[in-house]
């Protein structure tokens, strides 16, 4: 794998990883919203009643499986770029489905969908070296 390429979706896969394990905790300590100042009439309109559920899938999905697709792409594990794309088009859907529910346009969004098409395009491009199919 060309390093420069594995360090960058690394980072890209920590950072959203450590974003998304904080905010989802904060949204599954104060359901409510409070902790990051999103009030509940962001809400209306979706499935949910609070921040609880979102928060959940938050943790999981965006904090523990980026974790994972990060710790498999610095360990230059074999899947790691079908991982990544995998993570990566997760992370875009929940941007997707964020701004379809509550709205959007926020700075915030716009940067994380980047990141999500990022992580895209360098798993496809980790993906397609022979040496990412090599054990090591």
């Amino acid at each position: 794998m060309k390093r420069p390429l594995v360090v960058l979706q690394a980072a890209i896969q920590f950072f959203v990883s450590l974003g998304a394990l904080v905010s989802g905790t904060m949204l599954i300590v104060a359901p409510s919203g409070e902790l990051l100042q999103a009030p509940r009439e962001m809400l209306a309109g979706s499935p949910f009643n609070d921040f609880l559920v979102p928060g959940i899938i938050l943790v999981l999905i965006n904090g523990v499986g980026q974790l994972v697709a990060g710790i498999l792409t610095v360990r230059r594990h074999p899947l790691s770029g079908f991982i990544g794309f995998t993570f990566g088009a997760g992370l875009a859907i929940w941007i997707y489905v964020q701004v379809t529910i509550i709205g959007g346009g926020h700075i915030l969004q716009h940067s994380y969908l980047a990141l999500g098409i990022a992580e895209m395009a360098l798993a496809f491009l980790l993906q397609r070296e022979p040496q990412s199919f090599r054990v090591r």
